[in-house]
């Protein structure tokens, strides 16, 4: 990214200009610490943030318009909106649950869906959409926004913006059918929301995803995550070896992607995509329904991204690192979902829907000693479900579901591996290990294979989210039951979609209630819904074209920058540089037990510094975009402490999360480029 297009402002998109940002501009250590605070000054200033903690403007839009035209009382009740009624229903669970006023608390649910396209040529800019609306009293918000925050099945900004627009059309077309009378109040409003900074016509009229193409790139998608492999369109494919050891997938892959999205080739371009014409736009009225109730190559690195995306000297094309050694099928053994969280919590469910039938059967066991006795059936929130582990210290939402859905034990430390043997031994039958490889922020990894072992003898299931390291650089499938990650990271790289993805191990003990019972059913029933809307899976499909060329590249240029510019500071500015080769060496060993043979360490590092004050003025001075988010084709910065751990900075300080520590993600920009702006933030904080 050149420096025109680093995002400085507080509060600004990162990219700039881009309407469905996953990042915001937090340029200095003292904006992170006013976001925290909720200082006026920050809050007040931001244009977006990352979808899960900021309801996103075209969000809050939608959630006004609903709350004029279907609260029962505009004063007291709030509302979130969802993508369908069961995650409805599960927020509304959680909200009875943890609400102090528990049972007495009121939830609303309203189901709405916009029309469904009447002919073929009306299904290249209108799908059927369904949402559901929980409306609680202002009381109840907090939880509201923690089901949001923490599950990640709130609904995508694109798929407001799609509501809001059709919604838009019908409330017109109704007030069209009633000229003489009072103008609909709630088709003022929106309009006027509606016409702020963008002309609805032309959006409505110009789109450049082709709607249709949807069910197609999720396909695309599959492949490449179960394939390791770009571009792979044709089931009869064939592989050959490369001269450089990778291996190169052959078959008729003609130009399916040119064909899928658009007209526009991929650039780095982050704003408003460009517009085609369409015709004939018919609508109909919005129905709704109540209910009360290791050592890589070197590529030689261009000096901008915006003159060479990729190294010539790395492979283009249809590019696969290493063949898995388990055949995954796309469609029956990879999902996806609308955030890496939605996917985490996924895995999640059905562990614990796994385990309900063990439940139930010692409740019904219960009932017929006992025939008046009242039984909950709520699933998970603690005993008699079994725990979790937490092992090792994760990103905070990831223990968060594991505490707040159930219960789990929380294993931060070096010594995880030796406390679950404990815990192991005691008799205790715990549900599942939860780990990430390796763990956000202290790149550390716990021996992968060690656990499967004592999964297989003590019969827990292992969940692994691998979204740091990446499935280009590491295979953890085989270790693991579940493998979750986060696709909104370095499989986008343009911080502009949010997704995520599950992939079934079909040598797991676990598969066959999975594929049968919980992702499909007999009676065609399945706790699995797939609500990764059709323009966010046509834009993840678009940027993840290269996304292990870009893997492969980012990996070159971390590596590069850590032995080159920082690695001379440790000790002298730095306390320590947390990365798989250098965080200790039970990480690198058992990072590279599970290495791709042609993968690397990934992007990410994180910095300690010995003294509070030089990581603000380094971080001040570090010139390149600064926000939350990872996997970005741009180097992407954040004092991650601040922004994740504000209110327990002592606590998480046990766990090795100190308060100057500052987690870096890198992109695709020189290493020369990036040498000199890390020297320059150096510099700075040792004068």
């Amino acid at each position: 990214m050149s420096s025109n297009n680093i995002s400085t402002i507080v509060g600004e998109s990162i990219p700039p200009q881009t309407k469905h940002a996953v990042s915001v501009c937090l340029p200095t250590w003292k904006s992170n610490v006013g976001y925290e605070e909720h200082d006026p000054e920050v809050i007040s200033r931001l244009t977006t943030g990352y979808p899960r903690f900021f309801i996103h403007k075209s969000i809050q839009k939608l959630c006004s318009v609903l709350i004029e035209k279907y609260a029962i009382d505009n004063e007291r009740e709030k509302c979130l909106v969802f993508s369908s009624y069961n995650v409805a229903k599960r927020c509304r669970e959680y909200i009875k649950v943890r609400s102090p006023k528990n049972k007495a608390s009121k939830v609303r649910i309203l189901q709405l869906s916009t029309c469904k396209p009447n002919n073929p040529e009306e299904e290249h800019y209108k799908q059927e959409c369904k949402v559901s609306v929980v409306f609680v009293d202002q009381e109840d918000f907090p939880f509201l926004k923690e089901y949001w925050q923490h599950t990640g099945e709130g609904i995508s900004s694109r798929v407001a913006e799609y509501v809001l627009k059709e919604l838009f059309l019908a409330i017109n077309k109704e007030a069209e059918k009633n000229k003489g009378h009072i103008q609909d109040e709630t088709a003022n409003t929106l309009n006027q929301q509606l016409d702020d900074d963008e002309n609805f016509v032309e959006q409505r009229f110009g789109r450049s995803l082709d709607m249709s193409m949807g069910a197609r790139a999720k396909l695309l998608i599959k492949r490449r995550i179960a394939r390791k492999v770009v571009d792979v369109d044709d089931e009869g494919g064939t592989t050959a070896s490369a001269d450089n050891g990778r291996t190169i997938t052959s078959g008729a892959t003609g130009n399916i992607n040119e064909f899928i999205i658009d007209t526009t080739s991929r650039s780095t371009n982050h704003g408003t995509d460009s517009r085609s014409q369409s015709n004939n736009i018919n609508t109909s009225d919005f129905t709704h329904y109540n209910e009360n109730g290791e050592e890589v190559e070197v590529f030689n690195i261009t000096n901008s991204i915006e003159e060479n995306t990729i190294s010539d000297n790395v492979p283009r094309g249809n590019v696969e690192v290493q063949p898995s050694p388990y055949k995954i099928d796309s469609e029956k053994d990879v999902y996806l979902f609308p955030s890496g969280m939605a996917a985490i919590f996924t895995a999640h469910r059905l562990l614990l829907e796994l385990d309900s039938l063990r439940v139930n059967r010692k409740y019904d066991d219960e009932q017929e000693q006992l025939p008046h006795s009242k039984v909950n059936r709520v699933i998970g929130y603690g005993a008699p479900y079994k725990k979790t582990v937490m092992f090792g210290f994760p990103y905070t939402d990831t223990l968060s579901i594991l505490r707040k859905f159930n219960h789990t034990h929380f294993l931060p430390n070096d010594d995880a591996m030796e406390r679950l043997q404990e815990i192991l031994q005691s008799g205790e039958q715990i549900l599942a290990v939860f780990c990430e490889t390796p763990s956000n922020p202290l790149l550390k990894m716990g021996d992968l294979l060690k656990l499967h072992d004592l999964s297989l003898k003590y019969g827990f299931y292992i969940v692994v989210d691998d979204t740091i390291g990446g499935f280009v650089n590491l295979d953890v499938l085989p270790h693991a039951d579940i493998v979750v990650s986060s696709l909104t990271k370095i499989f986008s790289g343009d911080s502009n979609v949010l997704a995520g993805s599950l992939i079934l191990n079909p040598k797991s003990r676990l598969y066959d209630f999975a594929i049968n019972s919980f992702f499909s059913n007999a009676d065609g029933s399945s706790s699995y819904e797939d609500l990764l809307w059709c323009e966010d899976a046509i834009c993840l499909e678009r940027n993840s074209r290269d996304f292990i060329e870009r893997a492969l590249k980012v990996n070159v240029t971390t590596e590069w920058l850590i032995t080159e510019v920082l690695l001379p500071y440790k000790g002298k500015l730095f306390r320590n540089i947390y990365y798989p080769t250098l965080t200790n060496k039970e990480t690198k060993e058992n990072y590279d037990a599970v290495k791709t043979i042609h993968g690397g360490y990934g992007e990410v590092f994180s910095l300690v510094f010995f003294e509070y004050e030089r990581a603000i003025l380094f971080f001040d001075n570090l010139k390149l975009c600064k926000g939350p988010s990872l996997g970005t084709n741009f180097t992407l910065s954040c004092p991650y402490a601040i922004i994740a751990h504000y209110a327990e900075l002592e606590e998480v300080a046990k766990y090795g999360v100190d308060k100057s520590l500052v987690r870096v993600s890198v992109g695709l920009e020189s290493p020369e480029y990036l040498r000199d702006l890390f020297q320059y933030a150096i510099d700075k904080a040792m004068e």
